[in-house]
């Protein structure tokens, strides 16, 4: 019998697929959004479901699907090569959809790929010093401060 664990992350890298959010994926790809910020953005206080759409509005929006289920997303403002969002759906961590998602983004824009992270998200910052990003700019003013990167790959 295979172990179903171990065969996953090769099943999700081989049958994942991307493609364009559609109106139809506004629920689940909002309810992505909003349980990531729940559970791991303390900073945003009282996050609702509508938060999504706003945070997304004229930004180009990509789905990772895997089955039948939306298990990530992605949304790029193009004009100015910025990677705002890059969530994945909570349980479906460390099975490469960020990669994928990280790829079709870069792959979008023709100068380096720029996104900013809040510090207090560790995870996310060592996700982008994997993946070749350079930290340009650190800024502590804000509330919360974040780190500016810039695609070092590109």
């Amino acid at each position: 019998m295979t172990n179903q664990k171990s065969f996953l992350p090769n099943k999700v890298a081989t049958e994942l697929v991307l493609r364009a959010m559609r109106p139809e994926d506004s629920d689940a790809v909002a309810r992505i959004y909003l349980e990531s910020r729940q559970h791991h953005f303390p900073w945003v206080k009282h996050p609702r479901l509508a938060d999504f759409l706003a945070d997304s509005r004229g930004e180009r929006v990509m789905v990772a699907i895997f089955g039948n289920e939306i298990v990530g997303f992605a949304s790029l403002s193009e004009w100015d090569h910025f990677l705002h969002l890059l969530f994945v759906k909570e349980g479906w961590q460390g099975y490469g959809i960020g990669a994928r998602l990280l790829e079709w983004a870069r792959q979008a824009v023709t100068e380096p790929l720029e996104l900013k992270v809040v510090l207090a998200n560790v995870g996310a910052q060592r996700f982008y010093d994997r993946e070749g990003f350079v930290r340009i700019r650190k800024s502590q003013l804000t509330r919360p401060q974040n780190v500016t990167y810039r695609d070092g790959r590109k």
